[in-house]
């Protein structure tokens, strides 16, 4: 939040699978762009798969800094 100036705001486009096991698709909003889709097990892991693109693609953050 910092560095781009903006507030993200997430957004659950798609929930899919029984309710004892279901994936979300979720996108990030920011100064009117929108990144992702991503996908998660739940609304957290998904909110932050989708903030890592919206990262990467701004040049934020680079592929080899996030290798585990």
């Amino acid at each position: 939040q910092r560095r781009v100036n903006a507030i993200p705001v997430y957004r659950v486009m798609k929930e899919v699978g029984p309710d004892h096991k279901k994936m979300f698709q979720v996108v990030v909003e920011l100064n009117g762009a929108q990144y992702g889709p991503a996908w998660g097990a739940n609304k957290k892991e998904a909110e932050q798969r989708a903030a890592k693109l919206a990262l990467e693609q701004l040049g934020l953050l680079t592929v080899e800094a996030n290798v585990e």
